[in-house]
């Protein structure tokens, strides 16, 4: 039996493989501008591959070149954390919020959701007075990151719990479980999905921050996108290194979710589905 091919297919199948090269093209350019040096940069050749094939940016990069080493450890310190503690009292704070009844559940609601409300960086003056002794420790940059991005999880997991049934929480109540029980055991498996999403979402934001990262460390404590900021000198800038350390910056925002995506779309397909 003969495939038939409408007119709508092929349209669509060429509009989703442009899509696709163009999606891949920065990913490609980034890494051939990572291999290649700055004269041959600037020579004009910046979408072509590159005539050597210079590795060596990379070891420049990593080591005491750029140092990038240090700043991805302090890097993966600060999101590691900063995603465990959203994680953690976001799923508290939206099961207590929306599976609870007590008296001003609403108005908590409405103020804790007011805080996205409020950049981060229009708290500049606040967090620098607060957070001064801790200016060379990464809780300088754990507890504001943790602090902003936890009305966004919580916003989040609300649109997901709301969808898990009560009479769940009820059978578990009649077994004998109790609240906090019945909250990790029982609901937190199933907001796993949701959980990935609203991780996805605060990764970005942290792995990237840049400003607060300038101002609230200093030193050792200092993070990927300050480090990346530094290799770029006032009268020379090794550009091949550059480029190497910003692959190095990109690779694990690409494995979280290539590791994560499976969630992500069952988060919204769960979502989109009541009962």
């Amino acid at each position: 039996m003969k495939k038939r091919f409408s007119l709508g297919k092929v349209v669509s199948t060429v509009f989703l493989v442009l899509w696709l090269v163009l999606s891949l093209f920065p990913l490609y350019w980034l890494l051939c501008f990572s291999l290649k040096d700055t004269q041959e940069i600037f020579s004009g050749n910046l979408i072509g591959l590159p005539t050597q094939w210079l590795f060596s940016n990379y070891a420049n990069a990593w080591g005491s070149g750029g140092n990038i080493s240090l700043f991805l450890l302090n890097s993966v310190i600060d999101t590691a954390a900063t995603l465990v503690l959203t994680s953690l009292f976001g799923f508290m704070c939206a099961y207590g919020l929306l599976r609870m009844r007590w008296k001003g559940q609403k108005l908590v609601m409405t103020y804790i959701m007011m805080g996205m409300m409020i950049p981060m960086h229009a708290a500049l003056y606040p967090l620098t007075e607060t957070l001064l002794p801790l200016m060379k420790t990464h809780w300088a940059l754990i507890i504001p990151y943790a602090a902003f991005n936890i009305p966004i999880t919580i916003l989040i997991l609300s649109g997901f719990i709301t969808s898990i049934p009560y009479e769940m929480e009820e059978a578990a109540c009649i077994d004998g479980s109790g609240i906090y029980r019945t909250a990790f055991t029982i609901i937190l498996p199933m907001m796993i999905p949701a959980i990935s999403t609203a991780a996805i979402f605060v990764f970005l934001q942290v792995w990237n921050e840049l400003l607060l990262a300038t101002i609230f460390t200093t030193g050792k404590v200092r993070t990927l996108t300050v480090g990346i900021q530094q290799m770029s000198g006032q009268y020379q800038t090794d550009y091949g290194s550059m480029g190497a350390a910003l692959v190095i910056a990109t690779l694990p925002t690409l494995i979280l979710y290539i590791c994560m995506s499976g969630q992500v779309q069952k988060s919204l397909i769960a979502g989109a589905v009541k009962g």
